[in-house]
């Protein structure tokens, strides 16, 4: 009976988190930058712009890879706790950051992203790493 009061879509959102449409200038408010990026960093700019235009499924299965769980919670990006942290990965001396994929630590909500030489590159080994990489665990 108490449940009568919202509607499927509320109930939905209250159950399973936010799906917002994401916009880079409005993501970029809750995001965190650190160890070599900065909010106005070419790869930042980079990532924001690949993000938001992923289709529904691409961002359900890149929070799943960043931060363990398909949805964010009710509130959106906003209120996502500890904040999504974006860090540069650097890569060894004489090999290109075009080489590496990225990788996350879920538990802080922290991704290590190179510094890809073009966003093509970047979208590739994104998206290689969400698919491929749910699931593996390795100690950095």
């Amino acid at each position: 009976e108490r449940l009568a009061a919202f509607n499927a879509e509320e109930l939905d959102m209250l159950l399973n988190g936010s799906r917002e449409r994401w916009e880079p200038s409005a993501i970029i408010e809750y995001l965190k930058f650190d160890h070599g990026y900065t909010r106005n960093s070419r790869a930042v700019g980079y990532l924001l712009e690949i993000v938001c235009e992923f289709s529904a499924e691409e961002v359900s299965t890149f929070l799943k890879f960043v931060t363990g769980s398909p949805r964010l919670p009710v509130g959106g990006l906003a209120r996502l706790s500890p904040r999504l942290t974006i860090v540069m990965k650097r890569p060894e001396e004489g090999i290109s950051p075009d080489a590496y994929l990225p990788s996350v630590m879920t538990c802080a909500n922290y991704v290590k992203l190179p510094d890809y030489s073009t966003k093509e590159v970047m979208r590739g080994r994104l998206l290689t790493a969400i698919y491929e990489g749910q699931g593996a665990f390795y100690l950095s």
